[in-house]
């Protein structure tokens, strides 16, 4: 194996569509600046395009080998995260352009949990059997995120990550818990079980030898 499959088409078309989304909104209304629910909208469809990286359509195959789900994925999720990352770099790009780019660690560190929480439920699904788990899991993180946002602004309360240092301190709290607990799921769910049973087995040894009758 020499890494697997090259970027998934999904991921590549949703950098695409989020920076055609952040360019129109920006050239509808030049010098208005960019609406913040637009930017939010552009962080949820990335990560949902992050769902896609482990997806393997050949993982009955591939799973059989003791291979963790990085060292096969490695080449999708390189070009990948490449061009997730590259799609982000152009929205700032329109955002400065129409003076509206918000604070780059609170945008940008919001965007890296939210992308954390994509993989990581991608990572349980595979596990669970599920050798395209994108299609389930992108959905749910885009449609999700766009009700917690418009019921959070109908109630008042602040979801995302604020941009500005007057912003509660407990928001940005939550954001860190739920990237670690991102990252420990992810980490667990990663390993590989066909691995885990080689290892299993080097540990049992050979089965013993069972003496002849005589």
């Amino acid at each position: 194996m020499n890494g697997g499959a090259p970027p998934p088409r999904a991921t590549v078309l949703t950098g695409g569509g989020v920076v055609a989304l952040v360019l129109l909104a920006a050239i509808a209304r030049p010098g208005a600046g960019v609406s913040p629910f637009v930017v939010q909208v552009a962080e949820l469809a990335l990560a949902g395009g992050a769902a896609y990286l482990l997806d393997d359509a050949a993982a009955q195959l591939t799973t059989v080998t003791p291979r963790g789900v990085w060292r096969r994925r490695v080449r999708g999720l390189t070009g990948g995260g490449a061009v997730l990352a590259g799609a982000w770099a152009v929205v700032l790009l329109v955002l400065a352009w129409q003076a509206s780019r918000p604070p780059l660690v609170a945008t940008s560190g919001e965007l890296g949990v939210l992308c954390l929480s994509s993989l990581a439920a991608a990572a349980v699904l595979f596990r669970r059997g599920d050798p395209q788990p994108g299609v389930r899991v992108a959905p749910v993180v885009v449609l999700s995120g766009v009700t917690l946002i418009i019921a959070g602004s109908m109630v008042r309360l602040t979801i995302s990550l604020p941009w500005d240092v007057s912003g509660p301190t407990a928001v940005r709290v939550a954001w860190c818990v739920s990237g670690l607990v991102a990252v420990v799921v992810l980490a667990w769910a990663s390993r590989d079980p066909a691995g885990r049973s080689s290892l299993l087995a080097r540990v049992a040894g050979p089965p013993a030898m069972s003496s002849p009758p005589f």
